[in-house]
């Protein structure tokens, strides 16, 4: 076999792969409107919260997720070369919801008959070690499979205030179960905090600091940029900084 050596500046960019984490109520979902409504599928854990963004007259087509086997029926359909064409984005509201839907559909549908039963007591939502390592096991495939589509795909995710064991400093987190929120970093080229500035003004934090988990792959954009997903996208695109 030949070796073929190549320049680091011939890699494309490509699709973006972005999770979007922060309080409720700093308006992950509300950042979606900065996106081509026409060419974006929104995939809603809760639709409670694509209200707001009804008075901007954003409209755009959603799915909703009840239950984690319909995700992979959702992505089943991604693969599908018209929905390939129809959308270039997918907005998936919220990882955090999904996490626990996928608790539930382990606890109440993937446990044996005798589900629930330790030390002869009932505990009918308390996961298992073995429960927490096939919830893992399913997050990590759904953030690959999904990390590999066609599309620029967005997680957004809550926020978990998580104290550091080495230097008892409190950090900000997305809200998932253990080293999970750590280890799902890492499917992602851009993960962005968004926090609300005293004056109002939303900003992502994009660089990681000593209280905030964040990362910009693209090594060009500025430590805080405005929660506009089109911006974002031309200056990823344009490549410098």
């Amino acid at each position: 076999m030949e070796l073929v050596f190549k320049k680091t500046d011939s890699i494309e960019v490509g699709f973006k792969n972005i999770l979007v984490y922060g309080k409720s109520g700093t308006g992950k979902t509300f950042a979606a409107h900065t996106l081509n409504a026409k060419k974006t599928l929104v995939i809603a854990s809760d639709v409670k919260g694509l209200k707001t963004l009804r008075p901007l007259g954003w409209i755009a087509d959603y799915l909703t997720v009840d239950k984690w086997d319909v995700l992979l029926e959702i992505y089943k359909e991604l693969l599908k070369p018209e929905i390939q064409k129809k959308y270039d984005n997918i907005f998936v509201d919220d990882l955090t919801e999904i996490n626990e839907k996928s608790k539930d559909w382990i606890v109440n549908v993937e446990r044996p008959k005798t589900k629930g039963i330790i030390d002869s007591k009932v505990y009918a939502e308390l996961l298992t070690l073995q429960d927490y390592m096939l919830l893992q096991n399913k997050i990590t495939k759904l953030l690959r499979a999904f990390r590999d589509l066609s599309f620029n795909i967005i997680f957004t995710c809550l926020e978990d205030d998580v104290k550091d064991e080495q230097t008892g400093k409190i950090v900000h987190m997305p809200s998932m179960n253990g080293k999970m929120r750590l280890n799902m970093v890492g499917f992602f080229d851009e993960v962005f905090r968004l926090v609300v500035k005293e004056d109002g003004q939303r900003m992502f934090i994009t660089d990681k600091t000593e209280r905030s988990l964040a990362k910009d792959r693209s090594g060009v954009l500025d430590k805080f940029e405005e929660p506009n997903f089109t911006d974002i996208f031309k200056k990823i695109d344009g490549g410098v900084k």
